[in-house]
């Protein structure tokens, strides 16, 4: 107890720290003012009927930031700045162009960037016009005129820009990873309110069941995100008595951390919400009705989950491709004079750490997809009357709180070699 009370001190003694912690938490006060701001022309009782009981609704609700049906500013939130991002890491694998931009570096990544803020502004701007055709379409709000039609969507995208801009602020000055930041501050906002509701209705065997449940897979989650498997390099120039110096390199099971589940519930909002809009205009009757099977479809509990399942392993496997550069990595060890014991330099041993990597984040990938999709069966079959949050907030609560230690952490590490300099 008196290791980490001298801990905690220690932070907040570190300037450097302690104004990224203050940032952040300015940042977590501008965003609540924010999402208590109302938009005209979308009452919030619509937006709460028009979602209500349904997954879009908890999807939508927790990529935003869990401030969709305040129907405030800020109300469809990270969503389109997200979708941006998929369609560019979507893109950068079948356009040479933006191939290229991957391979230059630090300057690639800003024009990557750059392109996904701009992206960013028509998906915003298409989102609030789907939300309010179809909140119109099912007779939820009347018809508004071209002058209010234009500030309830200049207002709406102005909020999404704003929380881009808050996650870039996130990255740069603060502690967390940015959007993932901004998510779990809504998953977590919440949490009490669900609690209250929930244990109201439980008997006591309930609530002990689920406190058993949620400490394991609190404690799992934590166990696997934390694993990693540490490849060993020697450096033959570095010589120390005894030989050759010793390094490694880690590997860790989830390499990309909580992104393949942000993507993945992303993803699957996008055909949810056309689906509605579609049922709400009823264009046709074949279109009304594909659009109905559709809902029906993602709305059933097995075919959605297994969905989220597939996807958070695509998008595991594939954002490996974009984190790990195993290329470029052999290059640096073989300029260092490092190697792995009993693999060859340049093309083996980048070879030799993408296959390493890629086994690890099968099952990392697996874990991930299963925890996601674990509370929902099991409120499905009965196991458990209610949750507190679901597979995938749980996952993003956890990895971001982990990440924001490793930041911290790190920190405080170089504060102390700084010392020495």
């Amino acid at each position: 107890m008196t290791n980490l009370k001298e801990k905690i001190l220690s932070i907040f003694r570190t300037k450097e720290i302690r104004n990224k912690i203050i940032f952040s938490l300015f940042i977590l006060f501008a965003y609540r003012v924010l999402s208590a701001i109302p938009v005209s022309g979308i009452p919030a009782e619509a937006l709460v009927q028009l979602f209500q009981g349904t997954q879009l609704g908890d999807v939508l609700s927790t990529v935003s930031g869990g401030v969709l049906e305040s129907a405030s500013l800020v109300a469809i939130g990270l969503t389109p700045y997200i979708n941006a991002s998929i369609i560019f890491q979507l893109l950068g694998t079948v356009i040479p162009k933006l191939a290229e931009l991957r391979k230059e570096g630090a300057d690639g990544r800003r024009k990557i960037s750059m392109y996904t803020r701009i992206a960013t502004v028509p998906l915003a701007i298409l989102q609030s016009f789907v939300i309010y055709s179809t909140l119109r379409g099912f007779g939820l709000i009347g018809t508004l005129g071209t002058l209010e039609l234009v500030a309830m969507s200049a207002a709406l995208t102005g909020g999404s820009l704003i929380m881009m801009w808050f996650s870039e602020l996130i990255s740069e000055n603060g502690v967390g990873g940015g959007s993932s930041y901004l998510i779990m501050l809504g998953i977590l906002s919440g949490i009490p309110g669900t609690v209250r509701s929930n244990f109201i209705t439980m008997d006591p065997t309930q609530k002990i069941l689920f406190f058993v449940v949620a400490i394991v897979l609190v404690v799992s989650t934590i166990i696997i995100t934390q694993a990693e498997r540490r490849v060993p390099i020697q450096y033959s120039r570095r010589v120390r008595e005894g030989g050759a110096m010793d390094s490694y390199i880690p590997i860790k099971l989830t390499q990309s951390g909580v992104m393949p589940v942000i993507f993945a519930m992303s993803l699957l909002s996008f055909p949810q919400l056309i689906a509605k809009f579609v049922v709400s205009k009823n264009y046709s009757e074949g279109l009304t009705t594909f659009a109905n099977n559709v809902q029906t479809w993602l709305a059933n509990t097995y075919i959605y989950e297994s969905m989220v399942f597939i996807f958070i392993i695509a998008f595991a496997l594939f954002y490996l491709t974009v984190v790990f550069n195993t290329d470029e990595l052999a290059e640096n060890l073989q300029k260092q004079g490092a190697f792995i014991q009993g693999v060859r330099p340049g093309n083996t041993t980048s070879d030799y750490l993408k296959s390493t990597a890629l086994k690890l984040t099968v099952v990392g990938a697996l874990f991930l997809a299963l925890v996601s999709v674990l509370p929902s069966f099991m409120i499905h079959f009965g196991l458990i009357t209610a949750s507190v949050i679901t597979g995938t907030g749980l996952l993003i609560v956890i990895g971001v709180i982990l990440d924001m230690k490793r930041q911290v952490e790190s920190m405080m590490v170089v504060r102390r070699y700084d010392k020495y300099l």
